[in-house]
């Protein structure tokens, strides 16, 4: 088991202004420390590879400092068919939010894709990138 630590920078000025719809298409940038080769790191739609029982630990932040933001829940694919167990919403010491989950260990090896709620300047957006689950 080991942990993933997933961190998002967003342009919330780039991403609210080229969103479809509530959809970010545009601004906002993930990276992983799976060090995987062939991933769209820190471009859109991250493919987070991990074995079942990983655990991911998402955080994100504002490119400039003055914006808000946060995840405000996950939906899709992940959610729906179980492979997240265990998503909640944590702080750090210093008070910073984060989510983690535990990768189902009954999951079969597959592509699964998700959907990141993000609240932005009091407004809610999605984001879906994928994670590619080996099983044990």
């Amino acid at each position: 088991m080991s942990t993933i630590n997933i961190m998002i920078a967003v342009d919330v000025e780039t991403a609210q202004s080229t969103a479809s719809g509530t959809t970010i298409t545009q601004g906002l940038y993930m990276i992983d420390t799976t060090g995987y080769e062939g991933t769209a790191e820190a471009g859109n739609e991250l493919n987070t590879p991990c074995d079942a029982g990983d655990v991911p630990v998402w955080t994100i932040y504002p490119i400039n400092p003055s914006d808000n933001i946060a995840i405000t829940g996950f939906t899709g694919q992940c959610v729906n068919d179980g492979i997240f167990q265990n998503l909640e919403q944590q702080k750090t010491p210093a008070g910073v939010d984060y989510w983690t989950c535990v990768i189902n260990e009954g999951t079969a090896s597959a592509k699964y894709q998700y959907s990141l709620n993000i609240s932005m300047s009091g407004k809610t957006y999605s984001y879906d990138p994928f994670f590619t689950v080996t099983a044990n």
